[in-house]
């Protein structure tokens, strides 16, 4: 790598947006894209071997969501610095992702120029989300908590139940999805809902969560 650039990876399971974006981003003289991962679990051990500044995740892949790469990521105290970049503009998931670590949150709807800027924010120590959402960011947190407290807990599927048992377990995405026979893109479909329902955002407060009302 080079001491004087900023190194990026790249994290998409789409092979045509990873490297149109990769390409976009390359043509900056002041950043190296390093690497192009295809799945959470690439992006994961790539992250581990290249160290990069600036990581670019979509969350909803296969194997792996991204949100669970930022928590294993944050957990292990990597100091890549992770922008999200996702279809999703939904708030709970842009929540979701802020308190798992990301330090960006951008929608496909931004431009190559746009990522440009974010990564080049981002490994300065900024923080950049797309603006479409920053207002109702605000919004949100001034509305105070959501209406699930902590001692009445929300109605779940016997689906959700049993995935909140295994996300207990520690089991991943994968393996999650094998056991229900479902997809891993369905497991974090079904665990954004979760979340919806329980105010819980991070993998480990599902857990607790889960463990907690086993019996609600």
């Amino acid at each position: 790598m080079h001491s004087m650039r900023i190194s990026v990876l790249i994290a998409d399971d789409y092979p045509m947006l990873r490297t149109g974006l990769a390409a976009s981003l390359a043509a900056d003289p002041g950043i190296d894209v390093v690497g192009q991962a295809a799945d959470g679990e690439e992006a994961i051990a790539l992250a581990r071997a290249l160290r990069p500044d600036v990581l670019v995740l979509d969350l909803f892949m296969p194997q792996v969501g991204g949100i669970e790469v930022l928590e294993r990521l944050t957990a292990e105290g990597l100091p890549t610095r992770t922008i999200v970049l996702t279809a999703s503009e939904q708030m709970d998931v842009l929540i979701e992702a802020l308190g798992a670590g990301a330090a960006g949150y951008l929608t496909k709807r931004a431009s190559g120029e746009e990522v440009r800027q974010a990564v080049i924010l981002v490994h300065g120590g900024g923080s950049v989300i797309t603006p479409s959402m920053a207002g109702s960011l605000l919004r949100h947190f001034r509305g105070g908590p959501g209406p699930h407290g902590p001692g009445s807990p929300p109605l779940l599927t016997a689906e959700e139940r049993e995935l909140l048992r295994l996300i207990a377990q520690g089991w991943t995405d994968r393996e999650i999805g094998a056991a229900l026979y479902i997809s891993a893109r369905t497991v974090q479909n079904r665990l954004g809902r979760i979340r919806e329902k329980t105010g819980m955002r991070r993998r480990s407060e599902l857990a607790s969560w889960a463990a907690e009302h086993a019996r609600a």
